[in-house]
Parts: structure tokens; C-alpha cells; sequence
């Protein structure tokens, strides 16, 4: 076993992204400690409710796939919860699921938004987080609805990120590196390998952020124009 002083410094990437034309350094755990995990939510949820807007988090599910090709259990989580924090909890590995997680999945405050959320959970994830991890808003229908355009319904993660002009990469590395498959079970990823793994958690995350704020910021400036109506 490893001392949790070694673990505690191991599994940490930084990767880039691009947004708004500069590129953004990313931190990415991949952890499979109960303890580490736990560590991680409490100190990255602070700060996130300690600030005014809403709460938007990426979600991403991944599946390894059995001798026969098709998609078994998920193996990977990935939380995708500000700018440049990024989490994967490697479910096939991690000694328990730890109460902070499944309170953060529960808390009604925060708005999960995903992609392809019916088909990544109807491949099954821990039964102690099943439940939580379907609370996931389809990040389509919560842009439809908050744009008024139903055609976004149908729009999937790379016309949604067009739309709202939000960076998204070609998928290179999306399910192979270096003309292979990626092991979702692995123990251990490349730093390409962890790029592709948050890349859609990311993108849905930037993406849900830009939509909410868009919202808030019209509904505050409707409630200001009928106050301003009010004292004339």
C-alpha cells in the first residue's frame, strides 16, 4: 500500500485548454482514495459557494467495454467543477465511496450537466451513486431551454459548443491514443490520455456556466429596466 503522504502528490496533471483565444492551464486529479476524494470536494465546494453566482459542474461517465465490444459498467467519473479543476474518480478502484462525494452529487444547490446523460447512466455506475449521478441535466435541454431554441435539443456537444463559442478540440485522442484504445480500467494515465477523459466534462461545463450567467444576467437587468419604469 501506498502511504497516503506519497499518494497524496501522485495523479496530478496539468493540461491546457483554450478559451477565448488564451490558453488555460487545467488541474486534473485522477484518484482513487476515499480519503483524497473527500479532500478534494470539501476544498474545491468552499470556494465555489463561497462565490455568488450559480453553481454549474460538468459530469462525465466512462465505460470500458467487455471481450464482446459492448459498453459494461462505468469505470471512470469525471467532475469537472471550475475553470481549471478537474477531478476523475476511478470507480472500478476506490476503496469506498466517500459520503462527501455522494452528499456533493446530491446537493440541490449545484446544477450537473452532462451529455448523452440516459445512454452513460443505463450502463450502470456503483449502485451507491446511481441515484445521485441521475440528478444529471442533458446539457442540450438546459441550453434549449434557457436560448428558447428547440432545435438545440437535438444539437450535440460540438454544435453546442459552436453556438456558444466555447473551444472544442478535435477528438484526436477521444477513445484511442497513439492507435489504441484507451483502458478506462488502467491504474495509470498519460497526460493525453487524461486530456481526452475531461475534455467533454470540461467543454459541457464551460458551456453550462456561459448559459447560466447569460440567464442571470438577463433576469437582473428585466428586474432593473421595471424598477426604473416604476419611478417614472
Amino acid at each position: 500500500m501506498i502511504p497516503m503522504a506519497i499518494l497524496s502528490k501522485m495523479g496530478k496533471y496539468g493540461i491546457e485548454f483554450e478559451h477565448e483565444g488564451v490558453s488555460v492551464k487545467v488541474e486534473v486529479e485522477v484518484l482513487d482514495s476515499a480519503e483524497l476524494i473527500s479532500s478534494w470536494i470539501i476544498d474545491r465546494l468552499k470556494r465555489r459557494l463561497q462565490e455568488e453566482e450559480p453553481i454549474i459542474v460538468g459530469l462525465d461517465l466512462h465505460a470500458s467495454k467487455n471481450r464482446w465490444g459492448n459498453c459494461s459498467a462505468n469505470s471512470l467519473l469525471v467532475i469537472c467543477i471550475n475553470d481549471v479543476n478537474c477531478l476523475i474518480v476511478q470507480l472500478k478502484y476506490v476503496d469506498k465511496i466517500p459520503e462527501n462525494l455522494k452528499k456533493f452529487l446530491s446537493d440541490g444547490r449545484i446544477c450537473f450537466v452532462g451529455v448523452s446523460v440516459d445512454w452513460k447512466l443505463s450502463r450502470g455506475v456503483l449502485p451507491s451513486l446511481g441515484p445521485l449521478v441521475c440528478k444529471m441535466t442533458e446539457l442540450s435541454h438546459l441550453a434549449a431551454r434557457i436560448r428558447k431554441k428547440p432545435s438545440y435539443c437535438n444539437s450535440n456537444l460540438k454544435a453546442l459548443a459552436a453556438a456558444y463559442e466555447v473551444p472544442y478540440e478535435p477528438p484526436a485522442l477521444w477513445g484511442c491514443c497513439g492507435g489504441r484504445r484507451i483502458n478506462y480500467e488502467a491504474r495509470v494515465f498519460s497526460k493525453e490520455e487524461v486530456k481526452a477523459l475531461v475534455r467533454d466534462a470540461y467543454v459541457c461545463y464551460k458551456i453550462g456556466q456561459k448559459s447560466v450567467e447569460a440567464l442571470y444576467q438577463e433576469t437582473q437587468e428585466s428586474a432593473g429596466n421595471k424598477t426604473t419604469q416604476g419611478t417614472q
